[in-house]
């Protein structure tokens, strides 16, 4: 019976970890906005949506290496690896319904050249 339990416990946490989770700025009008957009257009997946700022999140950022007090871009975990700005944008619009997977064409570029324009937004996020 014990064990029975035991394993269960292990499947859903197992199971927990494949769903991808991504860790946004709660603070930010740009990300709370992007959260609920991306709400919108999951379709069928699941992602677990946290704050960097709380307990939870903090959790997220220390096993991936993050520093506790990382805020300097989402944050999307999948499958045991996380990344981070533009990388992380654009490996979630596969996750949506629509023409958004096709976003994801965009990791052919250079992480250096996506992240410049993905930093030019994320520098102002406060102020939009």
């Amino acid at each position: 019976m014990i064990s029975g339990i035991i394993f269960s416990v292990i499947l859903i946490m197992r199971a927990k970890e494949h769903i991808p989770v991504l860790l946004v700025d709660s603070k930010c009008a740009v990300c709370t906005g992007m959260v609920k957009f991306i709400r919108k257009h999951l379709g069928k997946h699941k992602i677990l949506f946290r704050s960097l700022y709380d307990e939870e999140g903090k959790k997220y950022l220390r096993k991936y290496g993050f520093p506790e007090n990382y805020d300097a871009s989402v944050v999307y975990i999948y499958k045991g690896k996380s990344f981070i700005k533009s990388e992380a944008v654009l490996r979630l619009s596969r996750k949506m319904k629509g023409l958004y997977p096709v976003f994801s064409v965009f990791l052919m570029i250079p992480s250096n050249i996506r992240d410049y324009f993905y930093g030019l937004v994320a520098k102002h996020r406060h102020r939009l």
